[in-house]
């Protein structure tokens, strides 16, 4: 369970980093681009809740959360 654990984590690093790669490269259309920062947003959120689960605290912290970010309501 705990290797599932680490491999889920990894896993959101990585769609994490693409997002970001994807968005400096500007791979997506204004149109697009909302919907691009709500995944980014929620991806980030749930790293974040898992990485607090962890029982081992020193697990790589280079994904960095942005707490202060609010995302607008989609209607």
């Amino acid at each position: 369970m705990e290797s599932e654990s680490k491999n889920i984590i990894q896993m959101l690093k990585n769609v994490k980093t693409l997002i970001e790669v994807s968005k400096e490269r500007n791979c997506w259309s204004l149109e697009e681009l909302k919907e691009i920062d709500i995944t980014e947003h929620n991806v980030s959120e749930i790293l974040k809740q898992l990485l607090e689960k962890q029982p081992d605290k020193n697990i790589d912290k280079s994904v960095e959360i942005n707490d202060t970010d609010e995302m607008e309501e989609i209607d």
